[in-house]
């Protein structure tokens, strides 16, 4: 009968064993599918960040060249990269401590977003308003990725590449929003010029005449 118990006992254990081999075995491939998530997220983050600081800088030169059609391309093709940047955003599942990074990265591509729409009409249509505009939402991406970068969690945000651009955006707002107020003086006609060149054309088409009658 002891035999038996301890044979019993033994079972039991191996079984425990087994349970907790599994259990365990469970939680490691839980940790190593969420390791490889917030990986694949990492390697999506620091590629947008790239993209977004490329995109920052063309527009901002564009428009320190004064290249309107330069600065209207540059600026679709943003747009559609801030686009495609919070769809895929949306795919990523991350860990509480990486969350609230995600939380600030979709409200500044929505904003570098809307930044490229105002920025392309602004353009567009040499618009003060929409220039000023895009510029308000650059500084809008700023205020997201500082904090962002004030967490500590990810590889700095292009900070440097949008305040380039929130200052070539107002700089450019500025100036044709002066050149639309001032408008050139028209240069007053003497009174009376008129009369002696119609005077003097008639005069020129009669001796004209005259001398082909002859």
């Amino acid at each position: 009968m002891r035999g038996l118990n301890a044979s019993g006992g033994y079972a039991i254990g191996v079984l425990v064993s087994v349970v907790l081999v599994l259990s365990l075995g469970g939680v490691c491939d839980l940790v190593s599918a969420q390791y490889a998530e917030e990986g694949e997220f990492m390697a999506w983050y620091n590629a947008s960040m790239t993209q977004i600081e490329y995109d920052a800088l063309q527009i901002a030169i564009a428009i320190g060249n004064y290249d309107c059609t330069g600065c209207e391309a540059w600026a679709g093709s943003s747009y559609d990269d801030a686009t495609r940047m919070l769809s895929e955003l949306e795919t990523y599942e991350v860990s509480a401590d990486l969350q609230p990074v995600k939380t600030h990265v979709k409200p500044a591509l929505e904003d570098f977003q809307e930044a490229c729409y105002h920025t392309e009409q602004g353009a567009m249509m040499y618009d003060a308003a929409e220039l000023q505009s895009a510029a308000s939402y650059v500084s809008r991406v700023l205020t997201q990725f500082e904090q962002i970068d004030a967490l500590g969690l990810v590889p700095p945000t292009p900070t440097a590449a949008l305040k380039t651009l929130q200052e070539n955006l107002e700089q450019a707002a500025e100036m044709v929003g002066g050149a639309h107020t001032s408008s050139p003086t028209p240069t007053p006609r003497a009174p009376g010029c008129g009369a002696p060149v119609a005077v003097g054309g008639l005069l020129l088409i009669a001796y004209l005449l005259r001398r082909r009658a002859e």
